[in-house]
């Protein structure tokens, strides 16, 4: 029979005595003041061999509903909700195999070339880094060197399901800035940042989301990197630059779409030639990443939940609703 996951299991990977009793204390304070999620948490982990796996590749996943998550909007009972979907989203595409190799280690998708003849690289992560801002992570390399990274998650929106989108992040170092830089003259004006957000509306599109729900600036999860003044990327511009729309809780939605060509006639004529190669290379990175989710190894994990997860235990499983066993 498999070991059961529980609160504990989220400390494994702590070093020293004091660490771990710190992080005991506040984890069981924190389980005992949401203990109905917790049970509900507990028993998702529990219910499929995929949870397993990524608990064992990162033991802190099981923190992950008890700190923000994804947008300071969400209660801890919000962010469950969300985690669920996007596993059973995850499972029903047959992502799952690839879910459990981004997260023991980055997998390039593919390259193109930019016009200098550097390679640009899609990586894709998952469960972590970034944890708090989504489930994957996609990077766009510069020859191996990071110039952006974005943070998302899928879960069920009010119209259907929607891609949340958590980060947005470039590197602050000057190496890095000039990356940008370089990257954007080389992508033929793309900047990295909006590159990211046409991948993710179209990779949404693909996957039958209706929307981004993009987290504003009042709702980010770095609350201690913000505290100490050590983000600066300004969200809520760069969402309303791309015409996103401000929702009552302080986050922004955009529709998913696909990629659409440029309208030449509006275009002079001397930058015709810019802004078609620059479509291209969009398309040309859209269609390694959606190559690379549904490359023939993703094969759906049998036995994939369909919702409720508490309806019918995995075999081999011990029911238990008792809050304090949940903790052992």
């Amino acid at each position: 029979m498999a070991q059961l996951i529980t609160l504990r299991t989220g400390l494994a990977a702590r070093d020293g005595a004091l660490s771990y009793l710190r992080d005991s204390l506040k984890l069981s304070l924190r389980a005992f003041m949401n203990r109905q999620t917790t049970v509900g948490w507990l028993q998702l982990l529990n219910s499929h061999p995929l949870y397993r796996e990524l608990v064992q590749i990162y033991p802190m996943m099981v923190y992950k509903i008890y700190r923000p998550y994804l947008s300071d909007a969400l209660s801890c009972a919000q962010r469950l909700t969300v985690i669920e979907d996007h596993y059973r989203f995850v499972l029903r595409h047959g992502l799952g195999p690839l879910t459990v190799q981004a997260a023991r280690a980055p997998m390039i998708l593919g390259e193109v070339q930019g016009k200098s003849g550097r390679g640009y690289q899609l990586e894709m992560h998952a469960v972590a880094p970034l944890e708090r801002e989504g489930e994957l992570m996609l990077r766009l390399l510069q020859d191996g060197e990071r110039v952006f990274s974005t943070s998302f998650v899928f879960f069920q929106g009010e119209r259907g399901m929607a891609l949340g989108v958590g980060c947005m992040q470039g590197p602050q170092d000057d190496e890095g800035q000039q990356r940008i830089k370089e990257a954007t003259r080389d992508l033929h004006g793309l900047r990295p940042k909006n590159l990211m957000v046409y991948l993710l509306r179209q990779l949404g599109h693909a996957y039958g989301c209706d929307q981004l729900r993009l987290v504003g600036n009042a709702n980010r999860t770095a609350r201690t990197a913000l505290r100490k003044g050590k983000v600066h990327a300004d969200y809520d511009a760069l969402w309303q630059e791309l015409d996103a729309q401000l929702r009552p809780d302080g986050d922004y939605q955009l529709a998913c779409a696909p990629l659409t060509e440029p309208d030449m006639a509006t275009i002079p004529s001397k930058k015709r030639s810019e802004y078609r190669k620059r479509h291209e290379t969009l398309q040309a990175l859209a269609a390694i990443l959606q190559a690379g989710l549904q490359a023939p190894r993703l094969t759906p994990v049998a036995g994939a939940p369909l919702r409720d997860f508490s309806a019918a235990e995995p075999a081999g499983a011990t029911h238990d609703d008792n809050y304090q066993s949940a903790l052992a």
